[in-house]
Formats: C-alpha cells, sequence, structure tokens
C-alpha cells in the first residue's frame, strides 16, 4: 500500500489534529479531519493563554519530568510551527513574563528559585543541542528574583510577596490558529469533515470503521489509521475502543477573558501569579491583552469520561460577570490594570475546557493537576490517542504522531 491508499482518519480539529494533519500532508499522505464544530481551531486552542511553557509553573513535580517535557514542546514549537506556516514570531509574542509569588502560595521564592534555575539550566542543554531558538527569537531563558524594592510598580506587596523576571513568552493563540487554518483550507491533501460529531470508533477486520453524525445523519467511514486528538471527546471516543485514561481525569471549564484593543508595551506586565489558584495577565501588544483569573473563571468541573456542552451553557451576561469579577480581583493585584481605558465591546469573554489527569484542583499540593508528564501519544495497533497535555506541547506531539504512523518511531 502506497502512502496515497493508505486511509488516515484525525478526529478532532484542534490545534493537534491540524498539526498533525499537514504534518502527514507534507510526508505525502492523504488524510480526512472530522471536527464536530463548523470551523477548527476555535476553542481550546483559541481561547487559551498561548503560553509556550519553559517550565516554570510546574515547581509542584519534584521529579522534573513535567518541566523537562515543557522545555522539549517549547524549544521546537515554532521551529515546527514554520514546517506548515508562514507565521512570524513578532507578529504574535507577548511581553516577557514576571512570576508573581502570591501570599499563600504552596511555595516560597526560594523553593521556586531553585526549580527556575533548573529549567534553566536544562533550558540551556536543550538549546545547545537542538540549536533551535525558543519562540523563533531567542537562544537563552532567565528568571531572576527582584529586590523587593521594585515590586510596587508590578504587583502590590498586599498580595504579592515577591517577583521573579523571567524570558517566558505567550504566542497569540488566535494569530496562531488563523495561520494553521489558513494552511488546512490550502491544501489538497486534507478533506475536512465539519459539523461531524464522531461517536465511536471500532475493528473492522484489518481497519476501523469510524462513525459520526453529520447534519443529524448517522454515517460511518472505514480506515487503516485512526488518530484520535479530540479533546473534550477523547475520552469517551477511545472508551468505544475499549480504551480507559491511564488514571483519574478531571475536566475544568475556565475563563480567558480577551481584551481587543492594541497596547504599548509599559500599559501592562505579563503576570503569572503562583502557586496555586491564581491568574494571569498577558500583553500580547497590538494584539490586546489575556486576563484569567482562577477562583472566579473556573466555572465548572466534571469527572465524566465527555464534558457537558459548557459553552452553550453560559449567556453572554453571565460571561461579562465572570470577565467583571475576575478583571477587579485581578486589578488588586496588577495595579496597572486600573489606568486601561477601554470600552466594553472590546471585552471577549470566552471560555476553554481543560482535560487532565487529576481530581483534586490546584490549591491542594499533592493535587496531580501540577504535572503533565503522563500526557502525549498511545498506541493500540492502528488506533492513536493523544491527550495534548498542554498547547507548549503541541507541534511536538504532532512530529511524534507523524514518525508513528511512518512506524519510524
Amino acid at each position: 500500500m502506497t502512502k496515497k491508499d493508505r486511509r488516515i482518519a484525525i478526529l478532532g480539529g484542534g490545534g493537534l489534529g491540524v498539526c498533525a494533519a499537514l504534518e502527514l500532508a507534507q510526508r505525502g499522505y492523504r488524510v480526512q479531519i472530522f471536527e464536530e464544530h463548523q470551523e477548527p481551531l476555535k476553542k481550546a486552542s483559541y481561547a487559551n493563554e498561548g503560553k509556550i511553557h519553559v517550565g516554570f509553573i510546574f515547581a509542584m513535580d519534584r521529579s522534573f519530568q513535567t518541566a523537562g517535557k515543557m522545555i522539549d514542546g517549547a524549544i521546537h514549537f515554532f521551529d515546527y510551527l514554520s514546517r506548515w506556516t508562514d507565521a512570524k514570531p513578532e507578529a504574535c509574542v507577548s511581553t516577557p513574563f514576571y512570576y508573581l509569588v502570591h501570599k499563600g502560595s504552596l511555595l516560597n521564592a526560594g523553593q521556586l528559585d531553585a526549580h527556575y534555575q533548573k529549567c534553566v539550566d536544562y533550558f540551556g542543554q536543550v538549546q545547545s543541542k537542538t540549536k533551535k531558538r525558543y519562540v523563533g527569537l531567542f537562544d537563552t531563558l532567565e528568571a531572576e528574583l527582584l529586590p523587593k524594592a521594585e515590586i510596587d510598580g508590578i504587583g502590590d506587596p498586599e498580595w504579592i510577596d515577591d517577583v521573579f523576571r523571567t524570558t517566558e513568552y505567550s504566542l497569540e493563540p488566535r494569530y496562531i490558529a488563523e495561520k494553521l487554518t489558513l494552511a488546512l483550507n490550502q491544501n489538497p491533501e486534507i478533506e475536512a469533515h465539519f459539523s461531524s460529531k464522531v461517536t465511536g470508533v471500532s475493528q473492522v477486520g484489518n481497519g476501523l470503521k469510524v462513525e459520526y453524525l453529520q447534519d443529524g445523519l448517522a454515517l460511518s467511514d472505514t480506515f487503516d489509521e485512526v488518530i484520535n486528538t479530540a479533546w473534550n471527546g477523547l475520552l469517551e471516543i477511545d472508551r468505544t475502543m475499549g480504551i480507559s485514561p491511564i488514571g483519574e481525569w478531571s475536566f475544568r471549564y475556565k475563563f480567558g477573558n480577551k481584551l481587543l484593543i492594541p497596547l504599548k508595551e509599559a500599559d501592562l506586565p505579563s503576570c503569572t501569579m503562583v502557586l496555586g489558584p491564581y491568574g494571569d495577565t498577558v500583553n500580547f501588544k497590538g494584539k490586546g491583552a489575556f486576563l484569567s483569573w482562577y477562583p472566579i473563571g473556573r466555572t465548572a468541573w466534571s469527572s465524566e469520561h465527555r464534558p457537558p456542552e459548557w459553552d452553550s451553557m453560559y449567556a453572554k451576561e453571565e460571561r461579562m460577570k465572570v470577565f467583571h469579577g475576575s478583571f477587579e480581583e485581578l486589578k488588586k493585584r496588577i495595579p496597572s490594570l486600573g489606568n486601561l481605558d477601554f470600552p466594553i465591546g472590546s471585552v471577549d469573554p470566552v471560555g476553554g475546557a481543560i482535560l487532565a489527569l487529576g481530581n483534586s484542583d490546584v490549591d491542594q499540593k499533592k493535587s496531580r493537576l501540577h504535572d503533565r508528564f503522563e500526557v502525549g501519544l498511545r498506541s493500540f495497533g492502528n488506533y492513536h490517542t493523544i491527550d495534548t497535555g498542554k498547547y507548549t506541547l503541541i507541534p511536538l506531539l504532532a512530529m511524534q504522531i507523524a514518525d508513528r504512523v511512518e512506524g519510524i518511531a
């Protein structure tokens, strides 16, 4: 069977599914994508903060496995993205992040500093070996504890004990999604089925039958290889193949409010508050800001195989209430937010589901939500299922999927 003759289905048209399809097409395969929504890349890969993690946030994983995995993903992120799109890092990179040690943090500044320097050292080793540039721009990583006298201009000392200046960045996910969508639409080797909800996969001889609903019709097709990159539907589809998660899991619904106004670098610091149930601000300069406050923005929780359709459950008024509450809490901690002047129509309070192993929340020291090292690719014959874990890992996992299909990994 030639590459062109091999029938490959990818379930899920989010970031991972689209990147995997683009890479397989580049290697000579024809691919079909099944996406339950009307458009690709408009859910989790669109509504997050776009942080290209270098392991800093995962200090509770003392094994360092999560941080190491994130650094591996981060160093490859833009290099692989450039295989499929003409995205420019300068067009979407945030300002560098400050890490604010919130009062009541699960770890203090000394403990965090030890972890951050370990991340810096490992980043140096990976960069030296690969010669790849972090977010397509940088060769080094830094994390520096600031003197107490320099905290005031960044975080309010009433809430913030210490501040680290880092060179970790986000890439604006809506820009990346637009570039990937364009590449998908222009690729003749990829056939996309939108508004197509996969309900099950089953073994039929040497192939796999994919059953799906499209425009109210129950349809099916048979493939030589099936790749499950769904997010909300990942576990439910796996279950139809008799595949269980590797441990207890949870879905969370979290709001990431987008402020669609151009900013200057000095208008707002990009900040992550650690370590626990806090929040983030991200300054994307000309592409606006991202604002998230976890205690208000994490609005739902499910331990079902498939979470409820949360996106459809929140009216605009409820979404704006989440934004206003989050904004007021963030403003207490990051005073420069109070100086922003913006029309209320520029606020886009979007939410997205988060799938993770673990079913206790991030305010618990032993919560498994503090690690992501068990994510990635699992293969069962010609059926492959992938827990993306974090946005950072998408391009690296897409390459691993393509290698697995080719039989070289």
